[in-house]
């Protein structure tokens, strides 16, 4: 986790950060970001609205990547807010990401360096660039604040990007690219997908969704993840880009279709029972509640982690204390020995002293002259 964005943070805004990422947050909704944009510098990910189930606040959060082939400085976007059944927003909300702003929240990168010891317990802040690099997401443990509690629908307008070396380019995309559903295929379509099907296993844990689509910075994938244009595997199941921009087509299943219908398939008859046709409605309807389990889970996993990151430093900070009385100790233990033991040696050495001039003394010779 990214604790500072190249520009220090003070103890206060540390605290309120550190806060933000404690927060016991419930979903409300996930929002759907499946569409894909034409020619934008960034895509949104992921976004939901959350509550505090503390103070009844409510919040949006945006997971955004920078699809580009440039460093991005800023971000400005725009929520558009609609309430019953009104098509007009009632509430627009503008929102800056950027490292001025201290905002741009819990960033990753595929090839960052993992934290290391005195990182993750928070001795030391993660240094990152106050810019978001190519492929990097960010946004992830914002809290944009809502009015009200209640609203029918969220737009995220992208705005404007404001890039590393100055230039600042305008976008105002409102909506993505609009997608087939798979679950908007017919019968013998489904068919014909299942005969093209190479990732049967795959189903289970990603159904294909739609399908793919590519613009001129991302593409698509049938189970619903964006990818940047040049990943090869999707990111989340693995199939093959090249396999389903071919085989995922319209003409394609047609021209599958036709040949299943040429060569009297006897399953073709019987294609109503499909599985992956059975199963389509029922994984439509439990989408959306798992991904807001996943989400929560995924919410109370940061939670955890950064209270396990301020108990874990706690007990460091204890654990050096602790020893540094020890050697306080031991040392002032080893002193007292020494002089002790130094003590009891002079005082040997000034009683035989003092017999010995006894003895001289006594006897008017000195010991050695006896032995003469």
């Amino acid at each position: 986790m990214v604790r500072t964005e190249g520009i220090k943070l003070t103890r206060k805004e540390k605290r309120r950060v550190r806060e933000d990422l404690i927060r016991p947050l419930r979903v409300i909704e996930y929002l759907d970001f499946s569409r894909i944009y034409d020619n934008s510098p960034v895509e949104v990910l992921e976004g939901y609205t959350v509550t505090d189930t503390d103070t009844g606040e409510v919040f949006g959060i945006f997971k955004i990547q920078n699809t580009s082939k440039t460093d991005i400085k800023s971000l400005a976007v725009r929520l558009y807010l609609y309430e019953g059944t009104s098509n007009i927003a009632t509430r627009r909300i503008d929102w800056i990401y950027s490292a001025q702003n201290k905002n741009f929240g819990i960033r990753k990168m595929q090839n960052d360096a993992k934290e290391t010891f005195w990182e993750k317990y928070g001795f030391k802040d993660k240094v990152v660039p106050p810019y978001i690099r190519e492929g990097e997401s960010f946004g992830e443990s914002v809290l944009i604040k809502l009015p009200y509690s209640y609203c029918r629908k969220i737009e995220f307008e992208i705005r404007t990007v404001v890039y590393t070396d100055g230039t600042t380019e305008t976008v105002n995309l409102l909506s993505g690219k609009k997608y087939t559903a798979f679950k908007e295929l017919d019968e013998d379509l489904r068919y014909a997908y299942s005969k093209l099907n190479i990732y049967m296993r795959r189903e289970e844990e990603h159904p294909i969704k739609l399908i793919p689509q590519t613009s001129n910075r991302v593409w698509l994938c049938c189970c619903g993840t964006k990818n940047l244009i040049d990943a090869k595997t999707c990111v989340s199941c693995g199939r093959d880009k090249e396999w389903q921009l071919t085989n995922l087509t319209k003409q394609r299943l047609d021209s599958e279709l036709d040949r299943i219908k040429n060569s009297h398939d006897p399953n073709y008859v019987h294609r109503h029972r499909l599985e992956v046709g059975k199963r389509l409605e029922i994984v439509n309807e439990e989408e959306q509640i798992k991904k807001a389990e996943a989400v929560e889970r995924a919410l109370a996993n940061v939670a955890k982690q950064e209270k396990n990151r301020k108990d874990g430093r706690t007990a460091i900070v204890l654990l050096l204390i602790l020893l540094v009385l020890l050697y306080v100790i031991g040392t002032v233990v080893v002193w007292m020995v020494r002089e002790f033991s130094g003590d009891s040696e002079n005082g040997d050495a000034v009683e035989a002293v003092s017999g010995d001039t006894e003895n001289e003394g006594e006897n008017g010779d000195k010991p050695y002259e006896k032995d003469r």
